[in-house]
């Protein structure tokens, strides 16, 4: 058997199922493969601890002088302040809808205009 996306989609959720434990949320990530071996990035984070989004939004909402328990409305929706991404620089701040609970990505601008610390 060769090793395709479809085959490597189907072994991920596999091992998702496989390994859940009672202690840990596992997130099993992408994966890089070949025709015969695949690795998959796999994430293991003790129940109700913070997740490194939600880290570093406490550390650069402090700098960008953002408020990370306001509720901010835009165009008439309710979205709050959920992670931030290091790694992405145009657009850093995860909100999160708070009608459907869908997350988009806000700028720095944007997360200044919406959730700025009042003065």
């Amino acid at each position: 058997m060769l090793l395709n996306r479809q085959i490597v989609k189907e072994l991920r959720v596999k091992l998702q199922d496989i390994i859940k434990m009672g202690e840990f949320e596992i997130t099993v990530g992408n994966a890089s493969f070949d025709d015969s071996e695949v690795t998959f990035k796999v994430n293991l984070r003790l129940k109700g601890a913070e997740t490194r989004e939600q880290k570093d939004l406490r550390r650069y909402a402090e700098m960008d002088k953002v408020d990370t328990s306001k509720i901010a409305e835009v165009r008439g929706e309710k979205y709050s302040l959920i992670g931030y991404r290091v790694k992405a620089r145009s657009r850093p701040y995860i909100v999160q809808n708070l009608h459907n609970d869908k997350e988009y990505i806000f700028t720095t601008d944007m997360a200044q205009k919406y959730f700025g610390v009042e003065a």
